[in-house]
């Protein structure tokens, strides 16, 4: 059988085919090339079930996304991982209101633990209405791994945790469906982007200047597709965000050139 060549990846023609109709369907030559190479680059196998897909939505940039068994395979890929426990938080009537997980290390004396709560990441959709326990134990299990594994598992981040980006701060359009211009938001703003705290999602409490530049564009591409996608309009301090990053970013762009 043939085979086609991309990005140091050997794929059939087959499996290419399979790839550009599931995992990274609508996914444009240049973007199953970067795909590929991300694959490659975090040793992970877009034909294995959880590890890795391309998410796109119309015409816009498409994002990368990690699954949990990506998270599962890259922690174990370090020779260290000896267990990982989950489970879910209730209140005092039994009602879950959050998870946490314990991730151990061979070379720790002491686990790595997370805890999160339902509230924060529960978009209240798809499979966060039918199965809202399991979904936010599997996003206090991605946040423990990530703790325990920083060097291998830094900066990465799952669908399940970046659901939430664009919800809680989000309005109804009532009459169109778009994004408001940057240029538009970016007359009212006043800060300094670099020095910018993020208040919300995946990178809370961090400063623009601080955040790898490959992963605030591509968190920043998702928030428009999420919100396209959703009918939503961005607002309140998810707004204030993607004005600070967007304008952050075009200040590195302009450095860079």
């Amino acid at each position: 059988m043939s085979k086609l060549v991309v990005v140091d990846h050997d794929f059939t023609k087959d499996q290419m085919n399979l790839i550009k109709a599931t995992v990274a369907k609508g996914a444009t030559d240049d973007e199953l090339k970067l795909f590929l190479y991300r694959c490659k680059n975090m040793g992970l196998d877009p034909l294995k079930s959880g590890q890795i897909h391309f998410v796109k939505y119309g015409s816009g940039p498409g994002s990368i996304i990690t699954g949990i068994e990506g998270f599962r395979t890259k922690a174990e890929s370090t020779g260290k991982h000896t267990g990982t426990k989950r489970g879910v938080i209730r209140s005092a009537d039994g009602k879950c209101i959050g998870a946490w997980c314990e991730v151990y290390r061979s070379d720790w004396q002491h686990c790595a633990r997370e805890e999160v709560s339902l509230v924060e990441y529960n978009s209240g959709k798809a499979q966060w209405a039918k199965m809202p326990e399991t979904m936010i134990k599997k996003v206090a299990e991605v946040a423990a791994l990530r703790m325990a594994f920083p060097d291998v598992l830094g900066g990465m981040y799952s669908d399940d945790e970046m659901d939430q980006a664009a919800k809680p701060h989000v309005e109804p359009i009532k009459e169109a469906t778009q994004i408001i211009p940057f240029d538009q938001a970016k007359e009212n703003a006043e800060y300094a982007p670099s020095n910018y705290v993020v208040t919300f999602g995946k990178f809370k409490g961090q400063e623009l200047g601080k955040i790898d530049m490959y992963e605030l564009n591509s968190y920043v591409a998702y928030i428009k597709q999420k919100a396209e996608q959703d009918g939503k309009q961005i607002a309140g301090q998810v707004h204030e965000f993607m004005t600070a990053a967007e304008n952050y970013l075009s200040s590195r762009e302009f450095e860079r050139s």
